[in-house]
């Protein structure tokens, strides 16, 4: 009975050894994965991935789980394609934890990004059919965690053209907001002018529509009371093609 009770016992232990030289064995082939790395891998894999200027984003991890123990090996961290290169705001991601290839675990990491975009704001306040001058507006680099679409950002796509409708001080001009302003009006008086080698003709005449640059109008002749068609050289002058 005795033997048996001792044999039990040295059975126990030489298992408790096996056990703690396995525990040995494994921890000396572990690596230790922070959730820093994480984090960082993360925001790496947005900034390689997204459609934006790394130097216009800005990247927030939100990830606080406790380190992870694999195993020794090639590690690899995938968080695979991204759905839309152009994303913004809130951004779930998952992490798939391989090493040497093997699935290992599956984690999920929350983002946040927002870019910084040049826009054009009003310093004044405009009435609808206001053209825009240079004291009206300037450019200005803006924080959002939403795309800004239809918006002009550089001054020239604004200065010149006409409000649409009310903007108060302060306001993102959006490209709806704007119009073309014609470079002559109906009933504008013009010069007509015809030419042809070295021969050049002038006349008075009124402008019978709104019309752009290069655009072709009908125009009065104020001498003959005939109507023509003439090319828009600018806010004065029309010109008569041969």
């Amino acid at each position: 009975m005795i033997k048996k009770k001792w044999l039990a016992v040295l059975l126990v232990i030489a298992l408790m050894l096996v056990a703690n030289k396995f525990v040995w064995a494994n921890s000396e082939n572990t690596r230790t994965v922070t959730a820093q790395q994480i984090r960082e891998s993360a925001e790496n894999y947005l900034i390689n991935s997204l459609d934006w200027n790394p130097e216009s984003m800005d990247i927030e991890i939100n990830y606080e789980a406790k380190d992870m123990e694999l195993p020794e090996g090639k590690l690899l961290l995938d968080f695979g394609k991204p759905n839309n290169s152009k994303r913004v705001g809130q951004i779930p991601l998952t992490l798939l934890v391989k090493v040497d290839g093997k699935f290992i675990r599956r984690l999920r990491v929350m983002a946040k990004v927002a870019v910084y975009q040049d826009v054009v704001k009003t310093v004044n306040s405009l009435q609808r059919g206001n053209v825009i001058g240079t004291s009206d507006v300037v450019v200005e680099r803006q924080r959002s965690e939403r795309i800004l679409k239809d918006i002009p950002t550089t001054l020239d796509k604004v200065i010149g053209q006409a409000a649409t409708r009310n903007l108060q001080n302060g306001k993102i001009v959006k490209f709806r907001d704007l119009k073309k302003v014609p470079t002559v009006k109906r009933g504008s008086r013009v010069i007509i002018l015809a030419r042809k080698g070295s021969v050049k003709i002038t006349a008075p005449g009124t402008v019978r529509e709104d019309g752009f640059k290069n655009s072709i109008v009908q125009v009065v002749n104020l001498e003959t009371k005939k109507m023509v068609y003439a090319e828009v050289i600018n806010e004065n002058t029309v010109e008569v093609r041969f």
